[in-house]
């Protein structure tokens, strides 16, 4: 497992971009933890260590 504290300035505006582009859900009306997440993941290459077992089941 990666644990990089520091991420390069790049890649770091990248991610806050996204995440500062996110649109409030249509239901809750929100930036949800989901849209973080993913934003996170396809932006920055940072997922959560809670889909790590979905991720290995399905590889």
């Amino acid at each position: 497992m990666t644990t990089e504290i520091y991420i390069g300035t790049a890649r770091f505006q990248r991610i806050a971009a996204a995440i500062a582009a996110l649109e409030p859900c249509w239901f809750s009306g929100v930036v949800t933890a989901d849209q973080v997440k993913l934003a996170l993941g396809e932006h920055g290459d940072i997922w959560p260590d809670s889909i790590r077992r979905d991720v290995d089941c399905a590889v």
